[in-house]
């Protein structure tokens, strides 16, 4: 079926694409920092209602029409009791920023960028650059482009990285919290933006397989979380140097709660921008506790061990 968009789509070839990336691990502080950045007005981000709404984006700002289907979307929130995502307690609006790879995978099935989907992920730049504000950078996130950030560079190479980085071993304990929590029971909004997540969730069978798989006292999602982690930490450990470093800035989520107006000057400054809206940004941003599962904290050594040299890079302690 063609999308409403379709006949738009040649109006966008011109469209000059400078993406700003957040690139990190999954539960790594990703959301945090895409958020807060977002708040200042200083950038155009893709939306709640740009995933949802992917085939119409265009058809409905032409048609002055956009301001009523977000509304109409928000009442679709309400209308499922939808108030966050409550894997996380993010609140939900049609203006939530949220990942591209949405839309990858429910438009090409592939969550990152590569040969394949590039063409894709270059619409969606467009098209969302030429409904928000054209002047203003594009800032966007995926933590599924994070091993990926060398192919990137070759593909778009006016693009910019900021890299977020997180203790491992709190981001594998949050991956296998939030894994059980969207599986044991229905996610609304997830059931929006993830088409995939649909097909597990109302299949039993794939549903009680993904469960067993991640089941907190069996060793099986920590060791496949733990492998994932690995190769992502591996490819940034080994692949940093190779990217040019007038292109990226890294920072720690730990220190983006600690010392959150220091860490998003070093981001102002690195991007040249100036916010246009001045943020407290203690206000937002405090330290936030961890509880590790116990499966996690009992292997934190293990993680250590295996991730030795991503510990060593970013100054942390087993």
């Amino acid at each position: 079926m063609e999308s409403l968009d379709q006949p738009y789509l040649e109006q966008l070839k011109d469209i000059d694409v400078q993406p700003i990336f957040i690139l990190g691990d999954a539960r790594s502080g990703t959301t945090l920092l895409y958020q807060t950045l977002a708040s200042t007005q200083c950038f155009s981000v893709v939306k709640a209602y740009h995933i949802i709404k992917y085939d119409e984006i265009l058809y409905n700002y032409t048609n002055n029409i956009e301001a009523e289907k977000m509304q109409a979307l928000q009442t679709e929130f309400e209308r499922l009791g939808i108030c966050d995502r409550e894997f996380d307690a993010v609140p939900v609006s049609p203006d939530l920023p949220e990942e591209y790879g949405f839309i990858l995978r429910n438009t090409i099935d592939q969550l990152y960028l590569s040969e394949k989907s590039l063409p894709k992920f270059l619409e969606i730049c467009r098209k969302v650059q030429s409904t928000s504000a054209p002047q203003k950078p594009l800032l966007l996130k995926n933590p599924w482009c994070y091993p990926h950030f060398l192919y990137i560079h070759q593909a778009i190479p006016n693009a910019r990285f900021i890299f977020i980085h997180r203790n491992p071993v709190n981001v594998i304990s949050s991956k296998l919290k939030l894994i059980e929590q969207v599986l044991s029971g229905w996610n609304a909004y997830t059931g929006l933006v993830s088409q995939k997540y649909n097909r597990i969730f109302k299949n039993p069978l794939f549903r009680l397989m993904y469960r067993l798989m991640y089941f907190p006292r069996f060793n099986i999602g920590l060791n496949k979380v733990l492998q994932q982690a690995e190769e992502t930490t591996d490819y940034f450990v080994n692949n940093i140097d190779r990217l040019p470093e007038s292109a990226y800035t890294s920072i720690r989520f730990e220190d983006l709660c600690a010392q959150p107006q220091a860490t998003f000057e070093q981001i102002f400054d690195f991007l040249q921008i100036t916010p246009v809206v001045p943020i407290d940004y203690q206000s937002l941003i405090s330290k936030r506790p961890t509880t590790l599962l116990p499966t996690v904290a009992s292997n934190r050594q293990r993680i250590a061990q295996r991730l030795a040299s991503y510990f060593k890079l970013h100054s942390y302690s087993p």
